[in-house]
C-alpha cells in the first residue's frame, strides 16, 4: 500500500520539488516579520517579479487583538523589497483564498472559500469583492483573465462560467462533464476544474486529470490525440506546452499546430550497477542437500488510525531427491515431481553469467509462451479495471488507449524488447527510500549444501517479472536481472502458490509495449 501510494505521487514530485523550494524561501522571509501561527496556511504565492509578492491563502489578521475565533478576516502579506519586510493587507471579503490569477500591470483576480471572486488593479494594495459566477453558487477554483474584462473561471464542483465585463455579469457554460466527456459517482469532488485556459480563441482545461481543448465560441470539449497529463500556456508568445508521456512536451502555437517536441527529465532516480560479486565455489565443494521455499504475501487486515494494517500469509515447500528426481513437498500442496535435476540448479548457480546488470538485460530476455498467455490475461484485467473507472471518472487523459494497435501486435517481441525501454520501465518504479519495507510480497529459496553453507535468493526488490533477484552468500548480497531464475522457480512452485503470478512477463510486456507506442507518439492536430 505505502508503495503504491509513492508510486502513484512519483511523476509529480520533481515538478513540484522545484517549486516548493522557491515557495519555502518565500514563506520563509514572511515568518521573520509576522509570526504566523500554527494554523495559518500560506499556499497562495503571487509573485510578480523578484520584488513584488503577495501572499495569500487562510491567514490571520495578527493586528486583530481579538481571540481567533472571534477574528472574521482573513488578510494578504505584500512585501516589494524581495521579502526584506512585508505588509499585511486586509481585503474585501474573509474566504480562505486558494486560486489566483495576475497580469504584469498589477491586476490580481482572487478567490476561495467565500465564493467570490475578489479584485486588485493596483498589485494587491486595494480590494474590491465580484460576484460569484457560477449559477448554483460553487467555489471558484481556477481562474483565467484574457485580458482586463474577459475571463473564465471553474469551480469545484463542476461549473464553467465566461464573462466581459470584469464579473460584474457572467454566462454559464458546458463542461466536459455536462457534455458526458466523462462520468463522475455523485457528490464526488471528482468535478474539480483544477485548471483553466484561454489562449487566441481556444479554451483548455483539466478536470479531474482529464485534458480537453474546445472553440471558445462553440464548446465541444475534445481529448488531443496524444496522451496529456498537463498544459501551460505563455501569452507573450501564443504557445501551449503539453506535458505527455515519460517527459515528453509538444509545444503549440495557438491553433494547435505543433511547432517543436522537446524531452525533459522524468526520472526521480535511477538504478545503479550493483558491483557486488560473489564467489560461490566454496559452495559447491559439497553436494546440495536441501532446497526450502518460502513465499509470503501481505493481506489486509483492518483498518486502523491514518492506514491499514496487513497480516501475512506464508506458504512453505521443499525440495527432496528421491534417487536423482526432485520431489516439490508442501502441506498445502502436496507432492509433485519436478522437470529438473539438481544439475540444473547448479549450472545455473556456477554460470559465469549468473549476474546480469539491468543494462545487460535486452541480450538475456526473451519472453516465452507462457509470458505472453499471461500478457493477454493482464490486458483483459486493465479493460476490467479501466471499465470500472469509467463510472468515477479514473481512465484520466495521460493513459495509453488500449485500441492501440501495437497491443495487439505483442507477438513481435522485437518492437519492444529494447534496452532503452527495459531501462526506463524498471526506473520509473524505482525507489530506494522504500526498499526493506517489511510489508512486501516475496518468495525466498534457501538451498543447503551438505557441509553448511547456504544460498539465499529472493525477489524481495522485484518490479516486474520477479527481477532482479537477490543472492546472499556468508555475508555478502548481488542484485542480479537474470531472468532464468524466475524461469528456474516457476518450474519449481505449484501453479496456486503465493507469488506465482510475480514469475510471468505479461505486465512487463504490457509496459514495454507502452513504452514503444510512446517513443513513437505523432501529435496531429485536430482543431
Amino acid at each position: 500500500m505505502k508503495k503504491l501510494i509513492a508510486l502513484i505521487l512519483l511523476s509529480t514530485i520533481p515538478n513540484l520539488l522545484k517549486a516548493q523550494i522557491s515557495e519555502d524561501s518565500i514563506v520563509t522571509s514572511l515568518k521573520k516579520s509576522f509570526a504566523l501561527t500554527k494554523f495559518d496556511r500560506p499556499t497562495e504565492i503571487i509573485k510578480f517579479n523578484n520584488d513584488t509578492i503577495l501572499v495569500a491563502g487562510f491567514l490571520t489578521d495578527l493586528s486583530n487583538k481579538k481571540p481567533r475565533y472571534e477574528k472574521k478576516k482573513n488578510v494578504l502579506y505584500k512585501t516589494s523589497d524581495g521579502g526584506k519586510s512585508w505588509n499585511l493587507i486586509t481585503f474585501s471579503g474573509d474566504a480562505w483564498i486558494h486560486c489566483s490569477y495576475q497580469k504584469e500591470d498589477g491586476k490580481i483576480w482572487m478567490s476561495g472559500s467565500d465564493n467570490h471572486i475578489h479584485y486588485s488593479d493596483d498589485y494587491g494594495e486595494n480590494w474590491s469583492k465580484k460576484m460569484n459566477p457560477f449559477k448554483p453558487v460553487n467555489w471558484v477554483s481556477s481562474i483565467h483573465m484574457i485580458d482586463s474584462l474577459n475571463g473564465i473561471s471553474g469551480g469545484l464542483s463542476n461549473g464553467l462560467a465566461t464573462t466581459d465585463d470584469n464579473w460584474k455579469t457572467t454566462k454559464q457554460i458546458e463542461s466536459p462533464i455536462n457534455q458526458g466527456k466523462f462520468k463522475i459517482l455523485k457528490q464526488s469532488a471528482r468535478g474539480k476544474v483544477h485548471k483553466i485556459a484561454v489562449i487566441d480563441s481556444i479554451i483548455l482545461i483539466n478536470q479531474n486529470d482529464y485534458i480537453f481543448y474546445s472553440k471558445f465560441n462553440k464548446i465541444n470539449w475534445r481529448k488531443f490525440n496524444i496522451p496529456v497529463s498537463n498544459f501551460s500556456i505563455n501569452e507573450k508568445k501564443n504557445e501551449i506546452t503539453l506535458n505527455s508521456r515519460n517527459g515528453k512536451l509538444f509545444v503549440l502555437d495557438k491553433k494547435l499546430n505543433l511547432i517543436k517536441e522537446s524531452q525533459e527529465d522524468y526520472l526521480w532516480e535511477t538504478i545503479t550497477s550493483d558491483t557486488t560479486k560473489l564467489d560461490l565455489q566454496t559452495f559447491f565443494e559439497s553436494e546440495i542437500s536441501s532446497i526450502k521455499v518460502t513465499s509470503t504475501i501481505w493481506l489486509f487486515d483492518k483498518q486502523v488510525h491514518l492506514g491499514a494494517s496487513y497480516k501475512s500469509d506464508i506458504q512453505k515447500g521443499k525440495i527432496v531427491d528421491k534417487k536423482g528426481i526432485l520431489i516439490f513437498k508442501s502441506k498445502d500442496f502436496g507432492k509433485r515431481s519436478l522437470e529438473i535435476s539438481k544439475n540444473n540448479i547448479q549450472a545455473l548457480l556456477r554460470d559465469k553469467n549468473l549476474k546480469v546488470k539491468l543494462a545487460d538485460l535486452s541480450k538475456r530476455l526473451t519472453f516465452t509462451t507462457n509470458d505472453l498467455k499471461d500478457y493477454e490475461k493482464f490486458v483483459k484485467k486493465v479493460k476490467k479495471e479501466r471499465a470500472e473507472k469509467e463510472n468515477w471518472g479514473g481512465n484520466f487523459t495521460s493513459q495509453i488507449a488500449l485500441t492501440n494497435p501495437e497491443f495487439r501486435d505483442f507477438q513481435n517481441q522485437k518492437s519492444y524488447l529494447k534496452q532503452n525501454y527495459i531501462a526506463s520501465v524498471f526506473n520509473q518504479v524505482y525507489l530506494p527510500y522504500l526498499l526493506g519495507q517489511e510489508e512486501v510480497d516475496f518468495i525466498e529459496l534457501r538451498i543447503e549444501s551438505k557441509n553448511g553453507n547456504e544460498i539465499v535468493i529472493d525477489n524481495k526488490k522485484s518490479e516486474f517479472y520477479s527481477l532482479p533477484w537477490t543472492i546472499t552468500y556468508g555475508n555478502k548480497s548481488m542484485d542480479t536481472y537474470n531472468p532464468k531464475i524466475t524461469e528456474l522457480v516457476r518450474r519449481i512452485l505449484p501453479t496456486e502458490f503465493n507469488n506465482y503470478e510475480k514469475l510471468f512477463g505479461g505486465q512487463l510486456i504490457f509496459k514495454l509495449i507502452e513504452e514503444e507506442i510512446i517513443d513513437n507518439l505523432e501529435y496531429k492536430n485536430g482543431y
